[in-house]
């Protein structure tokens, strides 16, 4: 239960951060807000399922190491990009 506990604060922890990120490119672009959001949103949730489950299929077992990286590598991935806008 703390597994899933700490993967559920973390994803919209991760929500956040992949939509306060794209709504500006959304509406530049012609996009609806709330469009925008939950592709943002919809993005950063499976780029997360993926590393989590390409960990899982490894060895059939979640650690917090594996939940660390999937998180922080998407995370990573989303300031870069924010940084390279500016």
């Amino acid at each position: 239960m703390n597994i899933l506990k700490t993967v559920t604060k973390r994803t919209i922890a991760l929500i956040i951060l992949r939509v306060s990120g794209t709504l500006a490119g959304g509406s530049i672009a012609g996009v609806e807000l709330w469009q925008a959001a939950m592709l943002a949103a919809f993005i950063g949730v499976m780029d997360v399922a993926e590393s989590l489950s390409r960990s899982y299929v490894v060895d059939g077992d979640l650690s917090e190491e594996e939940i660390q990286r999937a998180f922080a590598s998407s995370a990573e991935a989303e300031l870069s990009s924010q940084s390279k806008k500016k």
